[in-house]
């Protein structure tokens, strides 16, 4: 992909796609978006495509940033003694992407995230990719605080906000599970909290290769 197509800085932050999430017992069979790995594997492997193209991991203008859940409890699947603490396959960090660790909901609490993507995006403008698990959860509240935080937006020397950058939620690039205690349907859960954050992030498709070659175009 020809480097002067992609405007700007960005950066596609990948949620808690962690082994942990694969526990039937925990979780239960019912899950929305069956397509999720799918998207999520080829957004990935296409940012980084993007990547290559546009210089180093260092130096590119793009910027992958791998969030992994380290739950505070000894039995959890997520804890970071246990096996599901590792990322799923699809998803594996390359050594040269940035794994920052959380130990609650948003990737922000705790962490130096905030930091690391105004670093990157040079106080200026930029787009932030969200994807990643789960919907309802850990996507939703650092999506919401991305939002808030305008991490997206220009600063200037005060520190006030200038031009709008971006923060974009790929909602099917993300996954939620049934409330089985009220019985919500999985598909419902996801459904009803992506519409409660077109208030915080645009809000995204992709369903093929030429969808997400043209989501980059289209944006950056």
């Amino acid at each position: 992909m020809p480097s002067d197509e992609i405007q700007g800085r960005t950066a596609l932050l990948l949620i808690d796609i962690q082994n942990g999430f694969v526990n039937e017992t925990l979780w239960g069979l019912s899950r929305s978006n069956p397509s999720f790995e799918k998207n999520a594997a080829l957004i990935l492997d296409t940012y980084r495509s993007l990547i290559s193209s546009t210089g180093s991991a260092t130096s590119s203008p793009h910027k992958i940033i791998h969030i992994a859940h380290a739950s505070l409890f000894d039995d959890s699947p997520l804890h970071p003694k246990s096996p599901g603490y590792s990322f799923q396959s699809f998803a594996a960090p390359k050594p040269d992407e940035l794994v920052i660790s959380k130990g609650v909901n948003s990737a922000f609490i705790g962490t130096n995230l905030e930091e690391v993507l105004r670093s990157h995006f040079q106080n200026g403008n930029g787009k932030l990719f969200i994807i990643g698990l789960s919907t309802d959860h850990c996507v939703s509240t650092t999506t919401r605080m991305a939002g808030n935080l305008w991490v997206a937006d220009a600063r200037n020397e005060k520190g006030e906000r200038g031009e709008h950058g971006e923060v974009i939620l790929v909602q099917d690039a993300t996954a939620a599970w049934k409330k089985t205690e009220d019985g919500f349907d999985a598909e419902l859960v996801h459904k009803v909290h992506v519409e409660s954050l077109r208030e915080f992030a645009s809000i995204l498709n992709t369903e093929n290769t030429e969808n997400v070659v043209g989501l980059w175009k289209s944006w950056l």
